[in-house]
């Protein structure tokens, strides 16, 4: 359940190694060639020791010494949702909750859902419900782990920026009620959350025909991801990244302000319970 780190660990001691050759490496520490590939393509764990060393052969900067060899003593360490995520679950889902509890920062733009880490439980519940991958017998486990995951939302060790489409203010999943609640919450969230909705009358805009989320970490690069029927999809390409920011920054300066956006999930719970 660290393959997030350990992707980062590897990609960044490949990049780091740039002209020395696995000869090389030998030669000055000790580590066979068979040994650095293995690191290199996560086969092995690699110890903090091993990173510290070769980041400083590779001549990094001493923050960046110090940051890989934490994250290399962090593999040994427990992660929480060991005792969500069983057998029967997507084994993709460990990797998607490393990244999420490592996150500082996240952007979401959603067309039709409130994002997970803002879900009611009556509401992520009627979602789960509908769902045809989700057995009745899971249902009470996955919102055990819901609730698991927003307590970082809760606390306000994490920052979230959610935009909306109207569209998810219409959208009756759970009735009239459920989605009344969920508004109201979304109307009040802490301050460690700026909720934003993009109305109708918006019309076109960059943002269009995908959701999509932005995560950002206090030592790694962004990473954008996006949640389809079957699987999630992780971009980490700066160029892509980059483009996901510039339609997150525009869908974010075509919509209501927080104020306004505020209002507007007010007026519409209203309606709802009227």
């Amino acid at each position: 359940m660290t393959a997030v780190r350990e992707e980062r660990i590897a990609r960044e001691l490949r990049r780091l190694r740039g002209k020395y050759t696995s000869t090389d490496v030998q030669r000055a520490l000790g580590i066979t060639p068979s040994k650095l590939s293995r690191i290199e393509s996560c086969k092995v764990r690699p110890s903090p020791d091993d990173v510290r060393r070769l980041a400083t052969f590779y001549e990094a900067d001493a923050k960046t010494v110090e940051r890989l060899a934490k994250a290399a003593e962090q593999l040994k360490q427990p992660v929480w949702w060991t005792e969500f995520v069983g057998p029967d679950w997507n084994s993709a889902l460990g990797y998607h909750l490393e990244l999420e509890t490592e996150a500082t920062r996240i952007d979401s733009w959603t067309i039709d859902l409130v994002p997970g880490l803002l879900q009611t439980p009556g509401y992520a519940s009627a979602l789960m419900t509908a769902r045809v991958d989700v057995p009745p017998d899971q249902l009470e486990r996955r919102l055990e782990l819901r609730a698991r995951r927003q307590q970082r939302v809760r606390d306000g060790s994490l920052e979230l920026w959610a935009i909306v489409s109207e569209t998810v203010l219409h959208n009756l999943i759970g009735g009239p009620s459920c989605v009344s609640d969920q508004l109201r919450y979304l109307a009040s969230t802490p301050a460690n959350v700026t909720v934003q909705v993009l109305p109708f009358s918006a019309g076109a805009h960059s943002g269009l025909g995908t959701s999509f989320h932005l995560l950002e970490f206090s030592d790694w690069p962004t990473v954008g991801y996006q949640d389809t029927i079957t699987q999630g999809l992780y971009y980490d390409d700066p160029d892509v990244v980059q483009g996901l920011a510039r339609t997150i920054d525009d869908v974010r300066a075509t919509a209501l302000s927080p104020s306004a956006s505020r209002e507007a999930l007010s007026q519409r719970a209203a309606e709802l319970e009227g």
